[in-house]
C-alpha cells in the first residue's frame, strides 16, 4: 500500500465529525501515515454480553469500519460478534475492497440487540482482497461453547498469506489451546506467511504468558512468531527494562484491568520490523465500544530474496550487449529457466540489482542506473516491469566517479531497502525512504561512508542478511586477486577493517568475469553464487552453492553465450 494515500484516507476519516472515532492518542500511537505497510486489526467487541456497545447497528458499524479505514487495515479479527454485526460489516467494508469469513461458535440471546433473525455468535475475519479461502475447525474444549479457529487465505500487501482469528479458553489446559489451534494454522499455510491473532484469554501475568510459548515458538512449517508489540518499551516490565533488552514479553494492556489479552503474533521468517498499540476507539467521557481495547498491529514483510515473479524463488537478470534486458526465472536449487526478454532496447551498459521493495506494493522490484540515471522499475508480479520512476530525491549524477549503485537490501535494519554505491572514494550507504504514491525515495539524511577507497578496486556482492541480525551483510571481490571477503554489516557505520575471507576462492576475473548473489537461492540459509565462466572462447553461467565457510562445488547449469552479457544482477 502506498504510504501517501494512506495518509490521505487516515486524515480524511479522522477529520470526519461523523467517523472520526479514534480517541486520545497513547504514548506508544503508531501513525497511521507512516506505520509499516502490513496493516492489521484484532478486536474483541464484546457483541452479545453485558459489555455489549448500546449503539445501534448502523453508528456501530459506521465507527469500526472508520477504524479499518483509517488504519488502512488489510485484514480485521473480531471475537464476540455477532452474525447481524457481522452481515453489516461485511456489507459496509465490501465497496472498500474487502472480503469476508464468518465462524460460529454458539447462539446467544444477547445478539437480540443487533436485530435480525440470527442469534449466531463467533469470529469474523475480513480482509482486503477480492476473494479468500475459508478455513476453520473447533477446538478440543472442556466446556460447553464451541471455541472455532477461523482463518482467511488470500492476497495481504501482494502476498498469499494465511490470516487467523481466535478466541481461546483457560479451559483449554495446559495452555488455552494455542498449540491445537497453531497446529491448524500450520496445515492450512502450508508454508505461507501467516498473521495469527485474536483474543487469547493469556498475557503478561507470570502465570499467563507460558501459554503463548507454543505461537512464539511455531511449528516447522511456519517458524517462530513474533509479537507486534514485543517491542514496545513504553510498556516493558521493570525486569525488562533493567536487563537492557529489545523485546519483552509485555506490550500495552488491552482491557480495562490493565491485562493483556488480546495479542497479534506474525511469523518472524515473513514479517519484521513490527509495531503496535491499542486503543478505545470512542472519545473520552463517553461509553467504551467495548470492554477491550482495538489492537493495530503493523509489520515490514520479509521478501523473498531475489524473486521477481511472485513464486518464493531467486530470479537472475542479465544486460546484452545488444542493450536488452533478460530474466531467468528460477526453477530451484540454482537452476534457472530459459531466457525470457522483459527489455527490447535501452539497457546497453546499465547496471542492474534487485533487492527491496521500492514502491511500497510487496513486490521487490528493479534499480538500475543507466547512463547517469538512477531508476527504479515497479515489479508488476510475474517479472515483468512497470513504468520506470526516477530514484527520488537524486536521480542523476550516478555515473559520477564510477559509481556503481546496487539496491542491497536493509543494510541499516531500519526495515527499508537501501542503495550502496562504490565509487573511487569509497562505499557509501544511501539509506532509504518510505515510498510516497507508489514512488522511491531517500531517507533525508545525506549519504554515509561506510567502505574506504580500497572498494573501488572491490567487486560488491550482495547476499542479503548472512548473520541473522536483520541487516544486510556485503560480499567484495578483489578484482585484482579474485579474494572473497565477507563484510558483516554494522549498519549505519563503517566496516569492519578486518573481513574474513570466505573459502572456495580464488573467483578470479580472468575465469569469472560476472559474478551476483541472490542471497539463500537452495533454502539452506546459506547465501549461494552465480558466476559466468570462461570456457575457451565462450563463457558459461555457474552456480556456487552456500557452505558455513564460504563457497562449494561449483555446478554449470548454462552452457555457452554468457560472454555476450555485460551485467548481472
Amino acid at each position: 500500500m502506498r504510504l501517501l494515500q494512506r495518509a490521505m484516507v487516515a486524515f480524511a476519516l479522522l477529520a470526519s465529525a461523523v467517523l472520526a472515532t479514534v480517541g486520545p492518542a497513547a504514548a506508544d500511537t503508531v501513525d497511521p501515515a507512516s506505520a509499516p505497510p502490513t496493516r492489521v486489526i484484532s478486536y474483541n467487541v464484546c457483541g452479545a454480553s453485558s459489555c455489549q456497545s448500546q449503539l445501534d447497528l448502523a453508528t456501530w458499524t459506521a465507527k469500526v469500519k472508520a477504524q479499518a479505514l483509517a488504519w488502512d487495515a488489510d485484514a480485521l479479527m473480531l471475537q464476540e460478534l455477532c452474525f447481524t454485526q457481522w452481515t453489516s460489516l461485511r456489507d459496509a467494508l465490501a465497496d472498500a475492497g474487502y472480503t469476508a469469513v464468518w465462524g460460529f461458535a454458539t447462539k446467544t440471546g444477547g445478539c437480540g440487540h443487533w436485530g435480525g433473525t440470527d442469534n449466531g455468535f463467533g469470529l469474523g475475519v475480513f480482509v482486503k482482497a477480492p476473494a479468500v479461502d475459508r478455513y476453520t475447525a473447533n477446538l478440543t474444549t472442556p466446556g460447553p461453547e464451541p471455541r472455532p479457529v477461523l482463518c482467511a487465505r488470500g492476497p495481504v500487501d501482494g502476498r498469499t498469506t494465511l490470516v487467523c482469528n481466535v478466541h481461546l479458553d483457560q479451559k483449554i489446559t495446559p495452555d488455552n489451546g494455542s498449540a491445537e489451534a497453531l497446529a491448524h494454522a500450520d496445515t492450512w499455510a502450508a508454508g505461507l506467511p501467516v498473521i495469527f491473532g485474536g483474543d487469547f484469554n493469556a498475557g503478561t501475568e507470570p502465570a499467563y504468558d507460558p501459554m503463548l510459548d507454543p505461537v512464539r515458538q511455531g511449528l516447522p512449517g511456519t517458524g517462530p512468531f513474533i509479537e507486534a508489540d514485543e517491542n514496545d518499551q513504553d510498556f516493558f516490565t521493570p525486569a525488562c527494562r533493567d536487563a537492557g533488552v529489545t523485546a519483552c514479553h509485555s506490550g500495552e494492556p488491552t482491557v480495562a484491568s490493565g491485562k493483556k489479552f488480546d495479542h497479534v503474533f506474525l511469523n518472524t521468517r515473513d514479517f519484521h520490523a513490527v509495531r503496535a498499540d491499542a486503543l478505545e476507539p470512542e472519545p473520552e467521557g463517553t461509553a467504551p465500544l467495548s470492554d477491550h481495547k482495538l489492537l493495530r498491529a503493523a509489520a515490514y514483510p520479509t521478501l523473498p530474496p531475489g524473486d521477481l515473479t511472485g513464486d518464493g524463488k531467486a530470479d537472475l537478470l542479465a544486460v546484452k550487449d545488444d542493450g536488452s534486458l533478460r530474466l531467468y526465472a528460477g526453477t530451484g536449487g540454482g537452476a534457472l529457466a530459459g531466457m525470457r526478454q522483459i527489455g527490447a532496447s535501452g539497457w546497453a551498459g546499465a547496471a542492474v540489482s534487485h533487492r527491496g521493495d521500492w514502491t511500497g506494493d510487496g513486490r521487490e522490484d528493479v534499480l538500475a542506473r543507466i547512463g547517469d540515471d538512477l531508476w527504479v522499475y515497479p515489479n508488476t508480479g510475474n517479472g515483468e516491469l512497470g513504468t520506470r520512476v526516477a530514484m527520488g530525491g537524486r536521480p542523476t549524477g550516478w555515473s559520477n566517479g564510477g559509481a556503481l549503485p546496487l539496491a542491497a537490501g536493509d543494510v541499516d535494519g531500519d526495515g527499508l531497502p537501501d542503495v550502496l554505491a562504490r565509487s573511487t572514494t569509497g562505499l557509501w550507504l544511501h539509506r532509504g525512504g518510505p515510498a510516497v504514491d507508489g514512488k522511491p525515495t531517500f531517507a533525508p539524511r545525506a549519504a554515509v561512508k561506510i567502505g574506504g577507497p580500497e572498494w573501488a578496486g572491490y567487486d560488491v556482492v550482495l547476499p542479503g542478511d548472512v548473520t541473522g541480525d536483520g541487516r544486510a551483510d556485503v560480499w567484495s571481490r578483489d578484482r585484482a586477486t579474485g579474494e572473497i571477503k565477507r563484510h558483516v554489516s554494522q549498519g549505519a557505520a563503517l566496516l569492519a577493517a578486518d573481513p574474513a575471507p570466505l573459502t572456495g576462492g580464488p573467483l578470479t576475473v580472468a575465469d569469472r568475469r560476472l559474478a551476483v548473489s541472490a542471497g539463500d537461492v537452495t533454502g539452506d540459509g546459506l547465501p549461494d553464487l552465480w558466476t559466468t565462466r570462461t570456457a575457451g572462447t565462450a563463457e558459461n553461467l555457474e552456480f556456487l552453492p552456500g557452505t558455513a565457510t564460504g563457497l562449494g562445488t561449483p555446478a554449470t547449469i548454462g552452457t555457452g553465450g554468457w560472454q555476450w552479457l555485460t551485467a548481472l544482477g
